[in-house]
């Protein structure tokens, strides 16, 4: 009877130890890890008192269920004068990466098209085209085309609540919108009307992908006054995108002060 009693209890042991070893783990991003990360590495970015997760407020997730992954973007609180960003995509397992979504006043790090920097300003000694492709391919979020495309969608769509540009929207550009931002240098409207065109110019000349495309590959992005452009380097597109990101800022730094 007590090796009957043995068996059947060695037998239960053994398929709980192999139901348990077998469950895959119900891991979570580490969310705070890569925020205080990425603050530790940009000196740029504020930090707050304790829990950066807490201090970096989630404004939007979005997820793509077809691929597996989800894009959040989070922010500085609204009391801050320079209010700053931050990107953070998860992989399928739930590995993350962050990347600065930095103000217009770090020109170094957005490169704008005919633009000049704002003297004094600390470099981050990077630009958003690189950190966005190191990103992807830590992530293997690169993997394929397709996969990489539909993270630029959900990224500049979904999540930025950006606008298509196309051959037709002109309009957008003659108009000069005026915003004063405090830590950039002013200028006149005849100087902002200039670059505004020049933007409108090069985005028309290399709007689709490839020739005769229907997609686009320009992203406005009026929140920020500024403009993605998404350029593929690779010619195969059955091969992994490199990307090549050029950047616009749009709207003029219009002192109210001044004549």
């Amino acid at each position: 009877m007590k090796s009957t009693f043995l068996k059947i209890f060695i037998l239960l042991l053994f398929v709980l130890t192999t139901f348990f070893s077998c469950k895959p783990p119900t891991a979570e991003p580490n969310i705070e890890k890569v925020i205080t990360d990425l603050t530790n590495k940009f000196p740029q970015l504020p930090r707050g008192k304790s829990n950066q997760s807490d201090y970096y407020k989630l404004i939007r997730s979005v997820t793509n269920g077809e691929c597996n992954f989800q894009l959040q973007l989070r922010s500085t609180p609204d009391s801050i004068k320079n209010k700053q960003q931050i990107i953070i995509l998860i992989n399928q397992k739930k590995e993350c990466y962050a990347i600065p979504l930095f103000s217009n006043k770090y020109f170094d790090y957005w490169n704008f098209e005919f633009d000049k920097p704002t003297k004094g300003v600390e470099k981050t000694n990077t630009t958003f085209e690189k950190e966005f492709t190191r990103a992807i391919n830590t992530l293997n979020l690169n993997d394929t085309l397709e996969t990489s495309s539909k993270v630029i969608n959900e990224l500049f769509t979904s999540l930025l609540n950006c606008e298509l540009v196309r051959e037709t929207d002109s309009i957008h550009f003659e108009g000069v919108t005026f915003n004063y931002c405090y830590n950039q240098s002013t200028e006149n409207y005849d100087s902002c009307w200039a670059r505004q065109r020049k933007n409108f110019n090069s985005i028309k000349r290399i709007i689709h992908p490839r020739e005769s495309y229907y997609n686009y590959n320009a992203y406005m992005d009026n929140q920020n006054s500024r403009i993605y452009q998404i350029i593929n380097l690779e010619k195969d597109r059955w091969k992994k995108m490199k990307p090549s990101i050029k950047m616009y800022r749009q709207g003029c730094n219009f002192n109210r002060g001044n004549n």
